[in-house]
């Protein structure tokens, strides 16, 4: 049994077939084959509150109900896409909400959870809307909005989703000198992220600590799954190869 498995970045949208029918086949081989499931942000694509509730978000909400009734305990850590998403949701699917950032042990490793796009510092346009959108009052005065209207300003993500993609990698990628400097502060040396959709492992020394940085997988295509248990340590694994 795998002791805990760690996704992100599934952007979860009601035209993205083939990633909610992965999502399903993921809740299948997780409810027999782990203990724990951390998502840490991405989750939809966009959710602009918990009143959006409809048929097609309910389907999901059921999915991590029926983890939850195999005793799977689930957590989930908002990202720059799915931070309204709420305690409503969070009762009704069984979900358990992380602070950003949040420190857990597994083993005998201290392990900090972030969504990821704090450490990509050199998008000054990303960060500006970061600081809005995570201020306190945001959220309470956003949800203020009619929902309609909600819905057409989140709407609009996807369509700057598709600009980012002339942005130079390095502007979209995490700066070094921020991770590390956050995991010195924090005193980790295992860091867990999403975001960047550029999964695996990369080490770090700096004076004589070496700081590992694992990255989740988004889930375009076959998603990698961060997997942890005593035996093995942290690893991946394939979706469609479980």
């Amino acid at each position: 049994m795998i002791d805990a498995v760690f996704i992100s970045d599934l952007h979860l949208h009601p035209d993205e077939t083939a990633i909610t029918e992965r999502f399903h086949q993921f809740i299948q081989w997780a409810s027999t084959h782990t203990r724990s499931v951390y998502i840490l942000g991405d989750f939809f694509h966009v959710w602009p509150g918990d009143d959006a509730l409809d048929a097609w978000s309910r389907s999901i909400l059921y999915q991590l109900t029926r983890l939850g009734d195999q005793g799977v305990a689930v957590y989930f850590m908002p990202g720059n896409r799915d931070f309204l998403l709420g305690n409503s949701f969070a009762e009704l699917s069984g979900l358990t909400i992380l602070k950003e950032p949040s420190i857990i042990t597994l083993g005998d490793e201290r392990v900090l959870l972030v969504h990821g796009d704090r450490y990509c510092t050199a998008d000054r346009g990303h960060q500006w809307l970061r600081r809005l959108t995570r201020n306190r009052v945001f959220p309470s005065l956003f949800m203020l909005l009619p929902l309609a209207f909600r819905a057409r300003l989140v709407n609009q993500v996807r369509t700057r989703s598709q600009s980012n993609r002339t942005k130079s990698a390095f502007i979209m990628d995490v700066v070094v000198s921020s991770v590390l400097n956050h995991m010195r502060i924090l005193g980790v040396d295992v860091l867990v992220h999403g975001h960047t959709h550029k999964p695996g492992l990369t080490t770090y020394a700096d004076q004589g600590i070496t700081y590992r940085r694992y990255v989740l997988s988004d889930w375009d295509d076959n998603p990698l799954l961060m997997c942890y248990d005593k035996s093995s340590g942290f690893y991946f694994n394939r979706l469609l190869e479980n």
